[in-house]
């Protein structure tokens, strides 16, 4: 027992207050972090969680960034030559804190509910574990996409996110002390091609050092599934606003904009001037768009009128220049299910042969797409 103690070192978090509300005074909150003999160890880094990239496009090449989460990204905070962390303003309303000696090898998580005032709140800090695996995705491979990039979120026993891992080698590991855990984990490829979600829970019991998850497959979603294929028509429509029906086999021969989204979703709602912008641009190139709105509006009527008074307080007062298709069936309807369709905005792309090409934002990659395919010069090039 007095062995294993030896063995632990301890964060010990005080809370400060300064005023008497502690809701409406700024209050401070003190870490002090003590190693294995009970004395105060400086050096030590401290943050809310732990994001390392690794060789990932536009990240400097590192093994480890820690940051308080808040308005502002920072640098881990370190103890002092006390083995103090003073936290001030914003950063003392954090409950959630990873500790790591890299020299030691020590590290510590707690999440806190809440931290009473005039008690110390302990965290036990422990030799790390290391976890580490490899993600693949066969499906991948089978459909000729490679995997580009992989993000691996660690969440603890609460389901509150600790940390993620970026990689453009399709593996992860994180230095965690005993707990249970839950990996989520996603891969991506080009065109906006992305793997199933996939979540993992893994226990780490109390001195194991290494835990090897080894390869985990990452099957492709449906809609990766049916890149480069035949797109599948626009079928059982409930009702269309802004023009006649339409369908893919009428229009190919021409590239399409496919946007599925919901009148519901904050994100779909705010991104439609951005693609009314881009329709604006390439309408004239022989560009067709097609909005295919979910299930959940039972009525088209209501649509109608949402349809109108969005267009008068959310675009600009500028109504959609585009078709609008309400989807039928069952869920969030018959085309969604086609395409696999499982979030909101999701905007595809497809190519005059009438093959699906892939997923692109209207902020930016959308437009490059549509250039190339259609020959246009880039912004760069005029």
């Amino acid at each position: 027992m007095n062995e294993a103690r030896t063995q632990t070192a301890t964060v010990i978090v005080m809370l400060a207050l300064a005023g008497r509300a502690w809701c409406s005074e700024p209050s401070q909150l003190v870490l002090r972090v003590i190693g294995p003999d009970g004395q105060s160890v400086p050096g030590v880094k401290v943050g809310s969680g732990l994001n390392v990239f690794e060789n990932s496009e536009g990240h400097p090449p590192q093994t480890i960034t820690m940051w308080l989460r808040g308005r502002r990204r920072a640098w881990p905070f370190r103890s002092d030559e006390n083995g103090h962390v003073t936290l001030t303003g914003p950063y003392a309303q954090y409950r959630q804190f990873y500790a790591l000696h890299e020299a030691r090898g020590w590290v510590g998580y707690e999440a806190l509910e809440a931290v009473p005032q005039d008690r110390e709140v302990v965290i036990r800090v422990e030799p790390a574990c290391h976890l580490h695996g490899q993600w693949t995705s066969e499906q991948f491979e089978q459909l000729n996409l490679p995997l580009l990039e992989t993000v691996a979120f660690l969440f603890d026993a609460n389901q509150k996110q600790i940390m993620y891992f970026v990689s453009e080698r399709g593996r992860y590991e994180f230095l965690l002390p005993a707990g249970q855990y839950y990996i989520e984990a996603e891969g991506k490829g080009p065109n906006g091609a992305r793997t199933q979600r996939l979540n993992k829970a893994v226990t780490i019991e109390p001195g194991q050092r290494e835990v090897d998850l080894e390869i985990i497959d990452l099957p492709a979603t449906k809609l990766a599934s049916l890149f480069g294929r035949p797109a599948p028509e626009l079928e059982d429509m409930v009702s269309w606003f802004n023009g006649a029906p339409t369908t893919l086999d009428r229009l190919r021969g021409r590239p399409v904009v496919l946007e599925f989204w919901g009148s519901w979703c904050g994100p779909c709602v705010q991104q439609m001037p951005q693609l009314m912008r881009v329709y604006d641009e390439f309408e004239k190139w022989g560009v067709a768009f097609v909005a295919i709105h979910d299930r959940t509006d039972e009525a088209a009527d209501a649509l109608d009128k949402k349809l109108v008074e969005m267009g008068q307080t959310q675009w600009g007062g500028k109504p959609l220049p585009f078709p609008v298709a309400l989807d039928g069936g069952t869920g969030h309807g018959t085309t969604h299910r086609a395409y696999g369709v499982r979030k909101w905005p999701t905007t595809l792309l497809i190519g005059r042969d009438g093959k699906l090409v892939g997923e692109f934002s209207p902020w930016g990659s959308l437009q490059a797409e549509l250039r190339k395919m259609l020959g246009l010069p880039t912004p760069s090039d005029r």
